[in-house]
């Protein structure tokens, strides 16, 4: 028997796990923050010939959507600083405390998304997410991590690419 897990009534539990295997604990893949660490300001603005996105520029991107989804949970009506999803990938110059920063933001902004799941009341994940997005709480939440997920992917991509992934940290 095969188990199908329908996302319109999945629990806040199931949520939370889900957000914290794509953020901090290591499960079937390397989870977001933890592709981080020992990342330099150099590794996390470097790019391959052709590529689209440095790690510095994937993490800022992360921290835009993070932050505005936190905001709008909390019942502020956020409203987006850019109209282009491009203006979202954004990085400094090689600067180890300005890159030691932006790490800080997203695991405070994680951090703080997680605690506010857990501390709302179950009924909040059957809300829309705003009036202009009819998307329940608990549908965006599990695309959030989703999406935390594949772009923690690119980073180990990126990092095993510029020699910097050590393998013993998973995904060989």
């Amino acid at each position: 028997m095969i188990c199908q897990i329908n996302i319109l009534t999945m629990p806040k539990e199931l949520l939370l796990e889900q957000f914290a295997a794509a953020f901090d604990k290591n499960t079937w893949f390397v989870a977001l923050k933890n592709t981080l660490e020992g990342v330099t300001a150099e590794d996390a603005v470097w790019k391959p010939e052709g590529g689209d996105n440095s790690i510095w520029e994937i993490v800022s991107h992360l921290n835009f959507y993070n932050y505005a989804y936190v905001e709008r949970f909390k019942g502020l009506d956020y409203q987006y600083s850019v109209d282009d999803n491009d203006a979202t990938f954004t990085a400094g110059m090689v600067d180890e405390d300005a890159w030691n920063e932006e790490v800080k933001k997203l695991g405070a902004v994680l951090d703080e998304f997680r605690g506010l799941i857990a501390n709302a009341a179950e009924s909040k994940f059957d809300e829309p997410v705003s009036a202009s997005n009819p998307a329940k709480w608990r549908t965006l939440i599990s695309n959030i991590s989703l999406h935390n997920a594949h772009h923690g992917g690119q980073i180990v991509v990126l990092r095993k690419m510029q020699g910097s992934w050590d393998r013993s940290k998973g995904v060989s």
